[in-house]
């Protein structure tokens, strides 16, 4: 029976065998945007050292496998036997050892003996390979540098971000698209998640010592992230300040001072179209923003927004007036758009409407009680803030304002327009 070789590159050394019916020899990569580690590799990266793990397929119901490995003279062709090992029974279960000391680079030839059940040996499943041990890298990050500040910090709110990301270290290896190099080393940004380059600008091939990556602007997220080099064989650079990369706002949070115009449209219910009008267009708003949160998928925060309108209407025989106030707590969300000159926003909260002195007036000096009620209301919204330049904007919104009252249900439509300022 023909052998198999799985073979990754390793500081002293490591491989694993299997027993197949046909043979090969193979390289594996050790990282791509899908999974970053597998097998051996995983338990490499674990401890972040090297293993030698030797495994085979099972050949069944055996006493012992008689396992030896020879090193090769590549000038003369002699070998050399450096390990020789008899299995338990476990280890004829799990068909898997793990060699010690650990063997050195170099070429290698390895015979596999299966002996029954009876101690005899079977001379059909005797298999033989030569292989080569080829060496792994520890990567080491010295430093990384955003070139647009010369520093480790991108800022997300810059409009001139380019997502261009320069590293230093050592043994720091081109990547490897195709999966099938031997030498390679992979690369990614890991903080509340794990980001991969788009791309590579360039490479000191020659010394292994530089190289630099575009990253995709839209995957990078407010945090401290730590760029990670991982060898083939699953040995990665050291996570500490060298390796840093901060990425945040310039403005941590953002406050928001608006007034402007409003003209409340009464839905429902009829009790305003009939005694007053369904049209207040003696009205006024204004709103303060307060965004603490911020991220490259959007702003949240909360918002205070209150409106004013002015009542007032005359009939034969009498007159009404008064004032209607609203004023709602809000929970904000904004995304910027067309870098950052126009903010879509989403809002919603709950918060009073409050009917005040609304009084009949009749001939001869006679006026009814005065109306003074305060109700509760839900205000849901959307609107666009244009920004003139860093600090001034306007906005156009329109929002919806549902009011429980014992004696009406109150539903306005309510556009609006004004100016603001970002502190």
């Amino acid at each position: 029976m023909h052998s198999k070789f799985f073979l990754f590159m390793i500081i002293m050394l490591f491989f694993s065998f299997k027993i197949t019916g046909q043979g090969n020899t193979s390289g594996h990569a050790g990282l791509d945007s899908a999974s970053l580690l597998s097998g051996t590799q995983s338990e490499n990266a674990a401890e972040n050292k090297i293993i030698q793990p030797f495994e085979w397929e099972s050949a069944g119901d055996v006493l012992k496998y008689e396992i030896k490995i020879s090193e090769i003279d590549e000038k003369t062709g002699l070998k050399n036997q450096v390990y020789f090992h008899e299995t338990t029974e476990e280890e004829n279960e799990t068909c898997l050892i793990y060699l010690e000391p650990l063997l050195p680079p170099g070429h290698y030839e390895s015979e596999i003996k299966v002996y029954n059940v009876l101690g005899i040996l079977e001379e059909s499943l005797t298999a033989r390979e030569e292989f080569v041990i080829r060496r792994a890298f520890m990567p080491e990050v010295r430093s990384v540098s955003y070139p647009l500040y010369m520093r480790s910090t991108i800022y997300l709110d810059d409009l001139d971000n380019d997502g261009i990301i320069e590293v230093d270290g050592r043994n720091l290896f081109m990547p490897d698209a195709s999966g099938k190099e031997l030498t390679l080393t992979n690369y990614f940004l890991k903080g509340n998640k794990t980001i991969y380059p788009d791309e590579v600008l360039s490479h000191d091939d020659e010394r292994n010592r530089k190289i630099k990556f575009r990253f995709d602007m839209k995957k990078l997220d407010v945090g401290l992230y730590h760029m990670y080099a991982q060898d083939a064989s699953g040995l990665h650079s050291e996570e500490n300040s060298d390796s840093e990369l901060i990425v945040k706002f310039k403005k941590w949070m953002d406050l928001d001072v608006e007034a402007g115009y409003t003209c409340p449209v009464v839905l429902h219910d009829d009790t305003f179209p009939t005694y007053l009008e369904k049209i207040l267009p003696m009205s006024a708003q204004a709103k303060v923003t307060f965004m603490p949160f911020k991220h490259s998928w959007g702003y949240l925060g909360i918002g205070l927004r209150g409106n004013y309108s002015r009542l007032s209407k005359e009939e034969d025989g009498y007159t009404i007036d008064g004032n209607l106030g609203m004023a709602h707590l809000l929970f904000v969300y904004q995304l910027p758009m067309f870098r950052r000159r126009v903010m879509a926003e989403l809002h919603g909260g709950a918060g009073f409407t409050y009917f005040n002195n609304i009084v009949f007036h009749f001939p001869h000096d006679i006026n009814s009680v005065p109306l003074n009620t305060l109700s509760i209301s839900f205000d849901v919204g959307a609107g666009f803030q244009i920004y003139i330049n860093k600090r001034l904007y306007t906005e156009i919104a329109g929002d919806y304002v549902f009011t429980m009252n014992k004696d009406m249900i109150l539903g306005t439509l309510l556009p609006s327009a004004g100016i603001g300022w970002q502190f």
